[in-house]
């Protein structure tokens, strides 16, 4: 985890580790959305905002089975397809490092994608700072 605070380039330390995941991402090797969307909201938070982390699927079904269709980031550097898809979200804004930067949430998913993919609240921002503080925690919704 990145420390609190501006780093010397004046970025906030969540800019600064997004730009840090978009390379990751870009770089071809294992990246976690869902480990980078916590990470996002917990720096986020730290810098005294309110988080949430949403999910994206496209979900179909066919003959009565349910599908869940790839999603496949249509960004510059990015080779990756994923069923389900984690993103961390504060004021109107997605921090993905598949877009490489902040962007509009009623942009993000044309952007990233090419396609208008719902975003579906997977953690409220009222409950994120209990579900950072759970080590691999499952989102609230699913709590026995």
């Amino acid at each position: 985890m990145m420390a609190v605070g501006d780093n010397s380039e004046g970025r906030s330390s969540a800019r600064a580790y997004l730009e840090e995941q978009s390379a990751l991402v870009r770089s071809g090797g294992y990246w976690n959305c869902l480990a980078a969307a916590r990470e996002l909201s917990a720096l986020l938070l730290a810098e005294g905002r309110s988080p949430w982390i949403a999910r994206l699927r496209r979900t179909e079904v066919e003959a009565g089975r349910v599908f869940h269709a790839p999603l496949i980031p249509r960004g510059p550097g990015v080779k990756a397809t994923w069923t389900t898809h984690y993103v961390c979200c504060c004021e109107g804004m997605a921090y993905d490092p598949v877009a490489g930067k902040p962007t509009r949430l009623e942009a993000y998913s044309l952007e990233v994608f090419r396609e208008q993919i719902s975003l579906e609240v997977f953690v409220p921002a009222v409950e994120i700072s209990d579900y950072l503080e759970r080590p691999r925690a499952r989102p609230p919704s699913s709590r026995p």
